[in-house]
C-alpha cells in the first residue's frame, strides 16, 4: 500500500501543471506618421524679361515724346504656402524696372534704305528701378501627376531705388531724377502660367495705380508692364 501512495504522489503534481497559455497575436505595426502634403510649402527663384511702359512722360523730361516700350530684366524669389484646396498665398520679391524709351518732340524722320522714311528712334529711356512685392493668390488645376496649370492675382507694392534718364547707345551718360520720382508705387498684377515637377513659368500684366512723378504737370505718370517669369521651386 505504501508503494502504491508514493507511485500516485509521484504522478499527481506532474498531472496538475497548469496547461500552457495560447500564444498571443503578433501586435500589429505602427502605422507610419503620415507625410506632410505636397507642395504644402514651396519656395524658389523667379526671373525674366519685362515690358515696361509709362503713361506720360513730359513729367521727367517736357522735351520728350514717348517712342516704344522699355524691355526689362526682372529677377527675385517667391514663397508659395497651400491654404485650402486649390488655393495658395505666393509672396514675392522682385528686382524690377519700369520705363520708357524717348526721343526729343518733333524729331526729324529717318530716311530708309528703300528711300522712305520712317519715325525717328528713341535715343533715351526713363528708367525707374524698384524693389516690388507682388502679394498674389493663386489657384491651381492639376493637369497630370507632376503638371499643373494656375492663375494669380493680387496687389504689389514696390519701393524707388533709383531712377535715371540714360541714353540707349551709352548708358553711362545719364541723368539722375530720383528726385523727381515718388518713393513708391502700387500696382494691380494678374496673370495665368504653367508648373511642372519644380519648373514654372507665367505671363502677367502689372498695371501701376499711383502717380509716380512728384510733380505731375502736364499730366500724372502710372506704369505698366508685361513679363513672363521662368522659375524653378527648390
Amino acid at each position: 500500500m505504501l508503494v502504491i501512495l508514493l507511485h500516485f504522489c509521484s504522478i499527481a503534481p506532474s498531472s496538475a501543471q497548469t496547461p500552457p497559455a495560447a500564444p498571443q497575436p503578433a501586435a500589429a505595426p505602427a502605422a507610419p506618421a503620415e507625410p506632410p502634403g505636397p507642395g504644402r510649402l514651396q519656395y524658389g527663384v523667379r526671373f525674366g524679361p519685362s515690358f515696361t511702359t509709362l503713361s506720360s512722360v513730359e513729367a521727367f523730361d517736357d522735351s520728350a515724346a514717348p517712342v516704344a516700350f522699355e524691355p526689362t530684366l526682372n529677377f527675385g524669389g517667391f514663397v508659395n504656402v497651400k491654404l485650402s484646396g486649390s488655393i495658395s498665398f505666393q509672396p514675392e520679391i522682385l528686382f524690377a524696372s519700369k520705363g520708357e524709351r524717348i526721343n526729343d518732340k518733333g524729331a526729324p524722320p529717318v530716311q530708309t534704305p528703300s528711300g522712305g522714311t520712317e519715325p525717328a528712334p528713341a535715343d533715351r529711356v526713363i528708367l525707374v528701378r524698384y524693389l516690388e512685392f507682388p502679394l498674389l493668390l493663386r489657384m491651381s488645376k492639376q493637369t497630370h501627376e507632376n503638371t499643373s496649370v494656375f492663375v494669380i492675382a493680387g496687389p504689389a507694392l514696390a519701393f524707388r531705388r533709383n531712377a535715371v534718364i540714360r541714353e540707349i547707345v551709352d548708358s553711362g551718360r545719364h541723368e539722375v531724377i530720383t528726385d523727381e520720382v515718388n518713393s513708391s508705387d502700387f500696382s494691380y498684377v494678374f496673370g495665368a502660367g504653367l508648373q511642372h515637377r519644380r519648373w514654372l513659368v507665367d505671363a502677367r500684366f502689372t498695371r501701376g495705380t499711383r502717380n509716380i512723378a512728384v510733380d505731375p504737370f502736364p499730366a500724372p505718370v502710372k506704369t505698366s508692364a508685361f513679363a513672363v517669369l521662368m522659375g524653378a521651386r527648390f
